[in-house]
C-alpha cells in the first residue's frame, strides 16, 4: 500500500462543500507486522480496520485514508500532520497493540514507535470520535486521566481498560451498528462483546461543555450529534465488561 499524496488537495476541494451537504469522512491505520517496534506481530489488525472502513464507506461516509503497516505513521497523529490526517476526518480507527496512555506503532521513522497521551490533540479542525482498538489505553487505575489534554474539540475516545484479543470481526460488528443508528458507545460496547468475554473491559472517555453531553452521540448521518465539547467543563470515564 503505498500513501495517498494527493489527500491535501482532497481536503481543499472538500473545505468549499456547502454545510447542508457536507461530506463525511473515515480513516484507518492499522499495524500487523510490528516487530520493528519490538512487539509481537498480530493477525487480524487489517481486517478489523479496512472491514470499518468500508462499511462506512458503502454508508456515505468518504475514506480519506487507509494506512497499514509500514505506510502507518505516528506523525499522522500529532500536531501539525494531524492536521492532514487524523484530525481532517471525523471518525478513525487505530488498531494495533497498547498500553497505559499510549498505543503502538510499527514504523521507526515516522515518527516514532509510540503515541502517548501527551502529544494528542485532537478535534480543533474536525476529528469528534478516535477508535483506539488496542490494549489498555484506557484503563480505570491510573491511566484515563492523561488523555484530557487530547480534547481539543474531540467528543470520544473509545478503546479498552484492559487486554483484549486480536479479533478480525469486531470492526465490523462496530461498523454495522453505528450505521444502524446506535450511539458510538452503544455500538463499541456491543462490538466488544461480540469479541471478547468476561475478563476484558471496554471503555469510552469524553468530554462535556455547557451540558452538552456527546455521551449519546452518533454518527454523522445516523441520528444526534452533540457540539464540540471545547473547552471542556469536565471529562467522563464508563467502562463496560465485555460478558
Amino acid at each position: 500500500m503505498t500513501r495517498n499524496i494527493v489527500l491535501p488537495l482532497i481536503l481543499i476541494l472538500t473545505s468549499f462543500t456547502f454545510a447542508g451537504c457536507a461530506t463525511k469522512e473515515v480513516g484507518v491505520e492499522w499495524i500487523n507486522i510490528c516487530n520493528p517496534c519490538g512487539n509481537a506481530d498480530l493477525g487480524c489488525r487489517d481486517d478489523v480496520a479496512v472491514n470499518f472502513y468500508n462499511i462506512l464507506r458503502a454508508n456515505g461516509y468518504k475514506g480519506l485514508f487507509n494506512f497499514g503497516n509500514a505506510n502507518a505513521w505516528e506523525s499522522d497523529f500529532k500536531e501539525p500532520n494531524d492536521q492532514n490526517y487524523v484530525d481532517a476526518a471525523d471518525i478513525v480507527m487505530h488498531a494495533d497493540h497498547g498500553g497505559h496512555c499510549r498505543f503502538a506503532f510499527g514504523n521507526t521513522s515516522h515518527d516514532d514507535c509510540r503515541l502517548w497521551a501527551s502529544e494528542a490533540q485532537w478535534g480543533n479542525q474536525d476529528l469528534e470520535w478516535i477508535i483506539l482498538d488496542d490494549c489498555s489505553v484506557l484503563p480505570r487505575d491510573f491511566g484515563w486521566t492523561c488523555w484530557e489534554g487530547a480534547f481539543q474539540g474531540l467528543h470520544l475516545i473509545a478503546s479498552f481498560d484492559t487486554g483484549a484479543h486480536d479479533s478480525c470481526s469486531r470492526g465490523e460488528y462496530l461498523a454495522n451498528k453505528l450505521v444502524d443508528g446506535w450511539t458510538v458507545v452503544q455500538a463499541w460496547f456491543y462490538a466488544c462483546e461480540q469479541t471478547e468475554g468476561p475478563s476484558t473491559y471496554a471503555a469510552v472517555a469524553g468530554a462535556v461543555k455547557d451540558g452538552d453531553n456527546p455521551y449519546n452521540d452518533h454518527i454523522w448521518g445516523f441520528g444526534s450529534v452533540s457540539s464540540d465539547p471545547f473547552p471542556p467543563d469536565y471529562w467522563w470515564w464508563t467502562n463496560h465488561n465485555c460478558n
